[in-house]
Parts: C-alpha cells; structure tokens; sequence
C-alpha cells in the first residue's frame, strides 16, 4: 500500500485549467509539483513547468519522469461543447496515455477526475432514475451522454492498470464544481422549477482539498469516490425535489442524513469522509453569500 511519505514529487495535468488552478494551489505547501499542460498558467505558485498534451503518450513519458504521482485533471469539460469523438479521444485515450506514462515511469499513485457524470443520474433519464438516496458508489452507472461515457471509460481503465500492479489509482467523481463563473449559471437553474438535474455540487477549494486527500491517504480500499458538498445548491428540501422530478421518491437506505439536513446531497460522501479523511466545509450559502 502507498504510504503518504512516499510521495514527494506530483505531476498535475491540467494543472493550469479552472480546477487545477486550485489544486497547484492547495498542494503548493505539500509537494514538490510539476505541472503538465498545453498553456504556462499564470498566477500560481512557484513549480516546474512542462509542456504536453494528454494525447500524446511520448510527451507524457518525458513529462514523467522521476515523479512520484500524478493528479489527472485534463480534459475536455462538459461546459465547452465538443463533438462526440473528442469527448473519448480526449478524455478517455488521454486517460489511458497518463495511465501508462505514469506506470512506466513507476508512479506510486494516481488520482483521476472523473466526474459524477460517469453515473449517468445526472443526465435525470426517464429510464435511469436513482434506485434509493443518498446515491453511493456501488449505484448501477449508466452514462448515456459522450462526456459521462468518457469518464467511465477512464475509470474502467483505471481499474485494469491496478491489476497485478504496484501503481495505485483513485478516481474521484466531483459534483458541478461551483467556481465563480459557475455560480449564476447554477442560480438560474436552481431558480427555474423545471429544470431537471441533481443539484449537487462541490466548491472549488473544497475540490482541490479532496484531490490532495486522496494524494497521501494511507489504507485506501475502494477506487471510486464521490465528492459532493453536504447540501445542494437548491432551496427545495432534497426529498421533496426528488419526489418531484422523479415521479416517486427512491427508497431511502440512510433517511437520517435527509432528518438531520433537508437539503442535502442526492450523492452520497461517506466513503470519502471514511477513507480519505475528506470533509467538505464549503456549503452553498457560504459559496454564495457575497452575491
């Protein structure tokens, strides 16, 4: 099992995007860091820079070598329309030329982004409604749109690569990451009553801070993990928006998370909490109190 004080040197790919702006940032005082990337980011810590697209696994090898650990972050995001193809070329072929890169050049760990889109709920299909609340892990996914598609291909390969394997690879499924930008987008959804999505999100440090718990955590069992905040960015209690949206309301497995918040999460955060030490602290009134 990878010990925390094992890692000492962390490639960030896409680590001058929106989300990995963050993430260099909370990791800056943790690790020596190596961002990888297409474009130099701008106003972050003080890390070596290398140039490299995900698609090109030779790059990768270069960009590599001699790190501990790689945090996955690139990729083509859900908010950037794209065609299909790029979607898996970018996302999934990328994944599987981190995947190797790191394996070769013998990484301890890897985390990948995945996203909560790998599930397929938040896509509210008539035919893929939610079997019971809060939605954990073990859920049956069934992503029907390209970029959820992607992301589960991704973890599907995460989990071979671990197979008779010393590299260890988490993937973690984020909700909606609420950056600033997002926030009005996330207001008018929440604001219009037929609007059908999950309404969970995850601030961004809040994010940043879940991928470094998962960087050094010790005796890690599961791969797949959900970091949600503790509510949903909706002022409907969540139980009677499921009902609402869903036609029924799915069984309830853990009703006391739902008594003692109304509002919380449709996703499930236990299994972060319990083995990656990862507690969110940023709910949404606090993300949307100076607005």
């Amino acid at each position: 099992m990878t010990e925390a004080g094992e890692i000492r040197r962390v490639a960030v790919t896409g680590g001058a995007g929106r989300l990995g702006r963050y993430v260099v940032a909370e990791l800056a005082a943790h690790a020596d860091l190596l961002v990888v990337d297409q474009q130099h980011p701008e106003r972050l810590p003080d890390c070596e820079f290398r140039q490299a697209d995900v698609t090109d696994l030779q790059a990768l090898r270069h960009a590599f070598a001699g790190v501990d650990a790689v945090i996955h972050l690139a990729g083509i995001d859900l908010d950037f329309p794209r065609g299909p193809e790029d979607f898996i070329q970018v996302n999934a072929m990328g994944t599987w030329n981190v995947l190797q890169a790191a394996r070769e050049c013998g990484a301890r760990r890897v985390v990948l982004c995945s996203s909560v889109m790998a599930s397929g709920l938040p896509e509210m299909r008539e035919d893929h409604a939610p079997a019971y609340l809060p939605i954990d892990e073990d859920h049956p996914d069934r992503p029907g749109h390209p970029y959820g598609l992607s992301k589960q291909l991704a973890e599907m390969m995460a989990g071979s690569v671990r197979i008779g394997g010393p590299m260890q690879v988490l993937c973690l499924r984020p909700m909606m990451v609420s950056l600033p930008e997002n926030i009005p987008i996330l207001q008018a959804k929440a604001a219009d009553p037929t609007t059908r999505w999950t309404f969970s999100h995850i601030g961004p440090e809040d994010c940043a801070r879940a991928f470094r718990c998962a960087l050094f955590a010790t005796g890690v069992r599961d791969s797949i993990f959900y970091i949600t905040a503790p509510d949903s960015c909706i002022c409907e209690p969540t139980l009677g928006f499921a009902e609402r949206v869903f036609g029924r309301l799915p069984a309830l497995r853990r009703p006391d998370v739902y008594a003692a918040n109304p509002r919380a999460s449709l996703f499930d955060g236990s299994r972060a909490r319990e083995q990656l030490g990862f507690e969110p602290a940023q709910a949404w009134s606090q993300l949307t109190s100076d607005r």
